[in-house]
């Protein structure tokens, strides 16, 4: 049993694992970036730090579209993951932690940054770059999944027209709905359903 203290209430959410909680720090320079690029690609990212501040890097590899890699040659020991087809973060990993270098789309830049050791580089605690919807962090979820709606109605139990509601919030997705797509995607369900109170607990965290 887990509670989630939002506001003055509180919401309890049955068989979900108790995993420490990850720390992410980001290059300083992100936040500048981020404004610069599209916002969709703002929006995955910040769908990427709550996936690994509750579950850790290891979680984005159950999500192909973010085609998580280990990076080779000069930029051993760092770790790559796709936002889009042009953009990607670089990032490294250090027991409960997670340092981004850097977000872009230039094998030049990417190079230059990741070659750079944390020492060279400033580094603050994440930061929310842009607001999720839980539509959007649903519809992003599945996209990364590489499912269709049809899909993960028969995974979730719920039919693909109410899911096509919730993705376009047109409707309150409510604590059942939120815990059966959390276990259709094996995620902690407030991801799902607290997306912008996560941002808040991941900038406490780092």
């Amino acid at each position: 049993m887990v509670d989630i203290a939002i506001g003055f209430g509180l919401i309890r959410f049955n068989k979900v694992s108790l995993r420490p909680m990850w720390r992410i720090r980001e290059h300083h320079d992100i936040e500048k970036v981020c404004r610069k690029l599209p916002k969709s690609v703002v929006k995955k990212y910040e769908l990427w730090k709550n996936l690994v501040f509750r579950h850790g890097p290891d979680k984005l590899r159950e999500f192909s579209g973010f085609h998580d890699e280990k990076l080779k040659g000069d930029r051993a020991g760092q770790r790559s993951s796709r936002l889009n087809i042009q953009y990607r973060i670089v990032y490294e990993v250090e027991k409960q932690s997670v340092t981004v270098f850097v977000i872009d789309h230039s094998a030049q830049v990417l190079g230059e940054i990741a070659m750079k050791s944390k020492k060279q580089a400033r580094f603050v605690p994440a930061k929310s770059h842009a607001k999720l919807t839980t539509g959007e962090v649903i519809r992003m979820l599945r996209e990364l999944k590489e499912w269709s709606q049809a899909e993960l109605a028969a995974r979730s139990g719920i039919t693909a027209t109410n899911l096509s509601l919730l993705e376009n919030d047109k409707v309150e997705i409510g604590k059942k709905r939120a815990e059966q797509l959390a276990k259709a995607f094996d995620i902690h369900p407030a991801i799902i359903m607290f997306p912008e109170y996560e941002a808040k607990e991941i900038g406490k965290a780092a």
